[in-house]
């Protein structure tokens, strides 16, 4: 059977296999914490001379160093959210079962959705994360009256179920109102994360649900929600609009009364919209909040519920740039935190000099069959060495694509469809892709390229052992300057130890000499596709690249 890969260059396999210890050096391990005096040596403490001594001491210092944890996560919550946040450190192990749930919570989930879950789904149980944040997220259809319910910040692990849990949420409330008015905005980073939501949504197959994204193409260049109104059909039986940041902002500010029904604004990957966006997303928020609030105040039917504007932001990680968080207004504020307590991947580096050793290193693993990159042309520049090295070895084993904001949405959708069925095995990309993708059947990640901030490298590590996925292997290329990036990676992810490998030099020699014979080629094949010559993403192979080249 053929493996598959995810190179961020992301690369994976359909098949965990193990690799083999005879190509590998003895490991040298590196200790990631910070003060190694404070270490517990773990291999003395099953002496049988002071066993007990050794276990009560242990467990002091793990319980002194837990409350340490906790008190100075919440200082950093409430320090870049809100200082009267509710903060709730989701339980571990709470993974109820889906038939359970109605037999147990007070806070019911509509029948049909039990139902999907299982038959469409293919769930058993909900994982720790859902367990605990849907309990507060399905009391909104209850109105603003119930105490316990607010806006929410969910802050869990790439993987654990984070936008299942808002949709289950989304989704319950329509059923349990009849809802028939634009109800819903989801916002995101990227238009790969809109299609992912909107296919999960699909695929509960909720009648008279429709949900919509901003296509461009119904509109002019310089369109705003006024040029809609006069084209209601667009958007007047629409309950569930997704679409990303940057193409709502450019329709938002015009005809306030599209949104004056809003119960829902869901921002997905909070923390990079909020860090690297160019929209004010607090004063997009902001305005929705009050507009929905006006509305809410000039209805005439004293009896009617009141419902506030609940926002729901959601990411891997805790947004840093605090200025613009705290600017939010938020309504009864509730964070949920999750730490992993347990290593979810194996994890392995690599120091390398230069991008050739880099290559070396690269093919070696693919050849052992195993296998993430930040810059365009360098992603593309790998893409034509991986083609040309296995083709002029004649290796048909492995499947590459390459993905590229310059292909077109078709194609990338075409690209990552085969990706995830096990037709491409080997996927070549940049960061646009690492955050919040659903690639559930990724378990070999290698960071070709160190990303400049380790929030990012988090996000890249999670493209493995995802939801339903087994347990992946992650390789990262590092200088020596790069450590501390890996080091805080893995601090955050509660990772205590990563493994430095090597290969052995003769295991690499026809490797570096097949490379060295292949730069020509590379180079003078780049610069045909500058000129336009020869198609940039298309595969040549190298017999066919000899010709158009005549090198």
């Amino acid at each position: 059977m053929k493996s598959s890969f995810f190179i961020n260059h992301l690369e994976r396999f359909s098949k965990d296999e193990i690799l083999r210890k005879e190509n590998f050096d003895e490991l040298v391990r590196i200790d990631i914490e910070e003060n190694n005096k404070k270490i517990i040596s773990f291999d003395n403490i099953n002496d049988s001379n002071n066993n007990n001594n050794n276990n009560n001491n242990v467990d002091d210092i793990i319980l002194k160093k837990e409350k340490k944890r906790k008190k100075k996560k919440i200082e950093q919550i409430r320090n870049t959210l809100s200082s009267n946040c509710r903060v709730i450190e989701i339980n571990d192990d709470e993974e109820i079962k889906i038939l359970d749930w109605n037999n147990i919570k007070s806070t019911k989930i509509n029948e049909y959705i039990i139902n999907s879950l299982i038959t469409k789904f293919h769930f058993n149980n909900f994982l720790a994360c859902q367990s605990n944040v849907l309990e507060y997220l399905l009391l909104y259809k209850y109105g603003s009256s119930c105490l316990k319910s607010g806006d929410i910040y969910i802050e869990v692990p790439t993987g654990l179920g984070k936008t299942l849990c808002y949709i289950i949420s989304i989704i319950d409330y329509f059923l349990y109102k009849n809802e028939n008015t634009l109800y819903c905005l989801i916002l995101t980073a990227t238009d790969e994360l809109v299609n992912q939501i909107m296919n999960v949504i699909n695929i509960f197959e909720i009648k008279n649900l429709k949900c919509m994204n901003i296509d461009m193409k119904n509109f002019h260049s310089n369109i705003y929600f006024d040029e809609i109104i006069n084209h209601k059909k667009m958007l007047s039986d629409c309950n569930i609009l997704v679409t990303t940041t940057k193409k709502f902002e450019g329709l938002f500010y015009s005809n306030e009364d599209i949104f004056m029904n809003l119960k829902f604004v869901i921002i997905d990957e909070v923390d990079k919209i909020v860090a690297y966006s160019q929209c004010n997303i607090c004063s997009i928020v902001n305005s929705l909040t009050y507009i929905v609030k006006k509305h809410q105040n000039n209805c005439s039917n004293i009896y009617k519920p009141k419902y506030f504007l609940q926002k729901i932001l959601v990411s891997a990680t805790l947004c840093k740039v605090s200025d613009n968080l705290m600017s939010l207004d938020l309504y009864r504020p509730i964070f949920f935190y999750y730490i992993l307590n347990y290593k979810r991947n194996e994890e392995f580096y690599f120091f390398t000099k230069n991008k050739y050793s880099k290559m070396y290193i690269l093919i070696k693993l693919l050849l052992n069959h195993i296998p993430n990159k930040g810059d365009e042309d360098s992603s593309h520049t790998l893409y034509r060495y991986l083609t040309i090295y296995f083709s002029y070895n004649n290796n048909n084993n492995y499947s590459i694509k390459e993905y590229s904001r310059q292909l077109s949405n078709k194609v990338k959708k075409k690209i990552l469809t085969n990706f995830l069925s096990q037709k491409v095995h080997i996927l070549i990309c940049n960061d646009n892709i690492s955050r919040g993708l659903d690639t559930v059947n990724v378990n070999y990640v290698i960071n070709f390229d160190m990303p400049k901030h380790y929030n990012v490298l988090t996000h890249r590590i999670g493209r493995l052992a995802r939801y339903n996925s087994r347990r992946g292997t992650v390789y990262h290329f590092i200088k020596k300057s790069e450590n501390i990036i890996m080091n805080k990676s893995a601090k955050q992810r509660n990772v205590n130890l990563i493994e430095q490998k090597r290969f052995k030099k003769n295991t690499l020699i026809d490797i570096k000499n097949n490379i060295m014979n292949l730069k020509k080629i590379v180079k003078n094949t780049i610069h045909m596709e500058s000129k336009e010559k020869i198609k940039p993403h298309k595969f040549y192979s190298y017999d066919e690249l000899i010709k158009l080249i005549g090198t």
